[in-house]
């Protein structure tokens, strides 16, 4: 390699008026180009840090769940140790948002009044796009004499299947609900 290459070109020089010292002043690098390697180092380190806040944000951003447009199937089933008389409210149909629900939640939610007989479940189901916000059943009841006169309470028990899959159970006495989140 040619060692008069990459040696620094001297600076031209032009004499400042009123002064005997000239001014030095820079006319490119050492291969006469006008930009220098700190030019080009900027504008890399600038694109390196914009790609690399982009990827942190998508890192950082948190994976959100989607409904499946398909849906899934959701068997809400109850069970009683004894004979009662009472209600099954289950929600049927996803809302579009829990505000809409609060408005008018018996658009989304079926309630049917009914006759729990002992060992006998009682089955529903429908199709949910979201039955992790949406499943729901609550079952309560009622004993009629003679039934109840023994002094023991029958136990309600619900359970939600989602696509055959049991995600919750619950037990309780006059009342029961299920639900894949808090209400």
């Amino acid at each position: 390699m040619n060692a008069d290459r990459h040696r620094r070109r001297p600076a031209a020089q032009t004499l400042v008026p009123g002064f005997a010292v000239p001014r030095q002043e820079p006319v490119g690098n050492e291969f006469g180009s006008v930009f220098d390697m700190t030019n080009v180092r900027k504008v890399t380190s600038g694109v390196a840090v914009a790609a690399f806040a982009a990827a942190a944000a998508v890192a950082v951003t948190p994976a959100t769940s989607y409904a499946d447009p398909a849906g899934h199937q959701v068997t809400y089933t109850i069970t009683t140790t004894g004979n009662l008389t009472g209600s099954v409210r289950y929600i049927n149909s996803d809302p579009p948002s829990q505000a809409a629900f609060d408005a008018n939640s018996s658009q989304y939610m079926n309630t049917v009044q009914t006759a729990f007989t002992a060992g006998q479940p009682l089955v529903y189901t429908t199709t949910l796009a979201n039955p992790n916000q949406w499943a729901f059943v609550n079952a309560s009841g009622g004993c009629h004499w003679p039934d109840c006169g023994s002094g023991a309470t029958p136990e309600l028990h619900c359970e939600i299947a989602v696509d055959g899959q049991v995600v919750v159970t619950q037990n309780a006495t006059t009342g029961v609900t299920c639900s894949t989140r808090p209400w």
